[in-house]
């Protein structure tokens, strides 16, 4: 897996409760190609719960590097076929003092035809709980071809829709295996930047927007 460069998920420990409160959406970045994790101090990259790591040499004794992210739930796989392999969201356990409603983020990547994932950009919410009504983490597309725009919607939407070059285009959506009631979605790849992001029920009803503004890594 590549490294993240976070920006909100990890670093809000030393940025304060002051500086979170002023953003909706949590965003990490990568070059795409593997390297140390930077946080406020560069260190090496940590291995992903689930992926092997190699043991301490005989005599050694450090302890194995704790996993930079632990998922939650099963991938939510996409079909869509792209550089790096599938397109493939993945929840991820968020823990941070000064976010005590946040217990979850997004993580999307690409898994290789080798099965490998490798985890490029992370979004979370930052202001009151993850599981409020409406959307969180929109993320505008990110690495040419690689990573669309996207996010998660908390609530009974069966339709989502933004507005692309002029036209109302829906997206697509799966549920999360922890909890059906998060939706993630994503539209196909564009250059153009969505807006207008809205949610709708069975029934078409408008559902609660909540932070429908798309953010960027």
């Amino acid at each position: 897996m590549s490294g993240l460069n976070r920006r909100w998920a990890i670093t809000a420990v030393a940025i304060g409760a002051a500086a979170i409160a002023t953003s909706g959406v949590a965003m990490a970045t990568s070059s795409g190609e593997p390297e140390s994790v930077v946080v406020a101090a560069a260190q090496p990259a940590k291995p992903t719960a689930g992926e092997p790591t190699r043991p301490p040499r005989p005599g050694s004794t450090s302890a194995p590097a704790e996993p930079e992210h632990v998922f939650l739930g099963e991938p939510v796989k996409t079909g869509v076929r792209g550089p790096g392999g599938e397109l493939e969201f993945r929840f991820t356990k968020v823990d941070i003092a000064q976010l005590p409603e946040i217990h979850f983020g997004l993580l999307a990547g690409r898994t290789n035809a080798q099965g490998v994932f490798d985890g490029i950009y992370a979004t979370n919410e930052t202001v009151g709980s993850d599981k409020a009504p409406g959307f969180h983490g929109a993320s505008i597309a990110f690495e040419t071809g690689r990573i669309p725009a996207f996010g998660y919607y908390a609530g009974p939407a069966a339709k989502i829709t933004a507005r692309i070059g002029g036209k109302t285009v829906q997206a697509h959506q799966a549920d999360w295996s922890v909890d059906p009631s998060i939706k993630v979605w994503w539209f196909d790849y564009s250059t153009i930047e969505p807006t207008d992001l809205a949610a709708f029920d069975a029934a078409g009803k408008p559902l609660p927007l909540g932070n429908n503004q798309f953010g960027r890594g």
